[in-house]
């Protein structure tokens, strides 16, 4: 018994001593990556910049990811579901940033070209047409442009289209056929599911619950989005034939017989080569010899591209000559960027907790003296709305302006946030309006009627009485139609009062319907047409200050959540999911993220903002 004993022991012994010593390992690895990242990062803080040499260097433009107002920090999180379901985390890509690096290649007499490949990069029409006015400048200030890609939407080709030369695979096709709008109408589809959704709405063109009560799209509907998209459509078209010495109707004509072009030549990148859409036609091999033979680099290596500089190289080398502004006055500059929720910002999601905190900071920093809202939001939760415009409030009874510049798209909650401002300023493009309230609740009373599932008991109040597993009362949909219309006269209320407009004058230009910005103009929606740096200049006249420095509130980052994530971004976690899941969750769309069934929440989120 004793040996048996004493095997055991031993086998107890050489686990536990395994273990210590596995453990001791691991601790001692992660310290010593610790260690030398801690030293890497202090080393670099006393490093001088590495000298970026840009002579006879092409500027290799090719960002993928998005592009972004205001990068957003993921505070160290590790996400399993965005690594599951989507990949590597979405690269972002500021839009200034993009600007000012095109903005300086225009008059740099060092770079030899710029090299474009926007094909990967997603962005809404309003940035992509800043991107396309950059490049356009670049071209007419001398500078050779060569764009080329795989494949051309409507947003890649636009801004490749001010190239002097267009290239494009020989398996690739210009695909700039306009906006399209589809969605999926599943009122059948609840039906054969038992599974009933009330849908409560204030506006006649608020449109987003429309896939629970209808099977197809509403004339309202329609009419909205076509007088928003066809005049865009007509100047991106216009701006692509232009920059190709295109007759006009050329875009349109092609769009209109892409199908019939591709029966008779299914060589589509020889098709716009004919049509002269693009200039060249190229395999990868020969985009790289094309390059070498225009711009050889130093090793003489045919087989590589040319010397470049990327795109944050060369904007550090722009950044590391400007003069740090020292000015004691300081204008914050507060971004709500995504779908207004509540909780910590996050990519895609201008999360209230987040900004709430960022307007407190700039309401307790004597130093700023004004303050600009930069919107760049389709809207989301009342609530979250509300805590934001709360906030706001506060920083206005301090006595200091505010001033709304809207990006891309300020729409429905996007609207109610801005309604303490001074003044408003829009792009011309901006999606904006959708001044509209609505509210979804599913029920599973169907759903418990087919499976034979009885549901019974007592509550001690009448307004207890009543939960989702019964079909909802009369009494219960007056109570929330109610609180969905009191919301709504609210909303046109704070815009009519934010307007100098009556509640009668804002109602014919709300109820849902979207508008461009320049057409938000003419209506009075907005005060002005410009972009963020009009928006801090007029916040500084109101402010009465002649110099002023910007203050950007982020989300912070605690030094353990930048060590995090540069960490994650180091390692390589790729997961093989069954690509069907994949395209199941591609396929969720926004408006089935929103509704929480723990929650009844009351919307204003605008779904004709989203459009491919």
């Amino acid at each position: 018994m004793s040996e048996k004993q004493s095997i055991w022991s031993k086998a107890d012994s050489f686990l536990t001593t395994t273990r210590k010593i596995i453990l001791n390992s691991l601790t001692a690895l992660i310290l010593v990556v610790i260690t030398f990242s801690l030293l890497g990062g202090i080393g670099s803080m006393f490093s001088s910049p590495e000298e970026i040499d840009t002579e006879d260097k092409v500027l290799w433009f090719k960002p993928i990811g998005v592009v972004v107002d205001s990068e957003v920090n993921s505070s160290g999180n590790f996400d399993f579901n965005s690594i599951v379901l989507s990949g590597d985390t979405v690269e972002q890509h500021e839009l200034q940033d993009l600007l000012d690096v095109l903005n300086h290649a225009a008059n740099d007499e060092n770079l030899a070209a710029v090299y474009v490949n926007v094909s990967e990069l997603g962005m809404y029409w309003s940035s992509a047409f800043k991107i396309a006015e950059a490049l356009r400048s670049v071209r007419e200030n001398g500078k050779r442009v060569i764009a080329y890609a795989e494949q051309y939407n409507n947003n890649s080709y636009l801004i490749s289209s001010q190239a002097n030369e267009v290239l494009i695979n020989e398996y690739g096709q210009v695909s700039a056929f306009g906006f399209s709008r589809k969605r999926e109408y599943m009122k059948d589809l609840y039906k054969n599911l038992k599974l009933n959704y009330n849908v409560f709405t204030a506006g006649d063109f608020k449109s987003g619950p429309e896939p629970y009560t209808r099977d197809s799209m509403s004339e309202n509907d329609k009419l909205a989005w076509n007088e928003f998209a066809n005049p865009m459509w007509v100047k991106m078209t216009d701006m692509m034939e232009d920059a190709r010495n295109l007759e006009k109707g050329s875009i349109q004509n092609y769009g209109d017989n892409a199908w019939k072009l591709s029966t008779e030549n299914p060589e589509m990148a020889e098709v716009a080569l004919e049509l002269g859409l693009v200039d060249m036609v190229v395999t990868r091999e020969e985009i790289k010899a094309y390059m070498f033979e225009e711009f050889p680099n130093e090793d003489n290596d045919q087989y590589s591209f040319p010397d470049s500089i990327s795109i944050y190289d060369y904007l550090s080398d722009i950044k590391k000559d400007e003069e740090e502004n020292t000015s004691k006055n300081k204008i914050a500059v507060i971004n709500i960027e995504g779908a207004i929720m509540e909780g910590e910002a996050a990519y895609g999601v201008a999360g209230s907790d987040t900004i709430v905190d960022n307007i407190q900071s700039a309401t307790e920093n004597k130093s700023v003296k004004a303050l600009v809202l930069r919107v760049n939001s389709p809207g989301g939760s009342v609530w979250a709305s509300e805590l934001i415009t709360n906030a706001l409030n506060e920083f206005k009874e301090t006595g200091r302006p505010i001033v709304t510049s809207m990006g891309d798209i300020a729409a429905s909650g996007g609207v109610w946030v801005t309604t303490l401002s001074d003044e408003i300023f829009a792009e011309e493009d901006t999606l904006t309006g959708s001044i509209g309230v609505y509210g979804i609740i599913p029920t599973l009373d169907g759903i418990y009627d087919w499976a034979g599932i009885k549901v019974d008991g007592v509550s001690s109040t009448k307004a207890g009485e009543w939960d989702e597993r019964y079909a909802m009362p009369e009494y219960v949909k007056n109570g929330i139609q109610a609180s969905v219309d009191h919301t709504y006269n609210k909303f046109v209320t704070k815009v009519a009062e934010n307007r100098n407009m009556t509640y009668e004058d804002v109602l014919p230009i709300a109820g849902g319907r979207i508008w461009a910005g320049y057409k938000a103009l003419e209506l009075g929606l907005v005060d002005k047409i410009g972009g963020l740096d009009e928006a801090l200049k007029s916040a500084a006249e109101r402010a009465g200050i002649e110099d002023f420095a910007v203050k950007n509130y982020k989300k912070p980052m605690d030094p353990f959540d930048v060590f995090i994530n540069e960490l994650l971004e180091n390692i390589n976690i790729e997961i093989n999911l069954d690509p069907r899941l994949t395209l199941i969750n591609s396929k969720l769309k926004k408006h089935l993220k929103l509704i929480d069934p723990e929650k009844r929440n009351i919307l204003m989120y605008c779904f004709e903002c989203e459009v491919k």
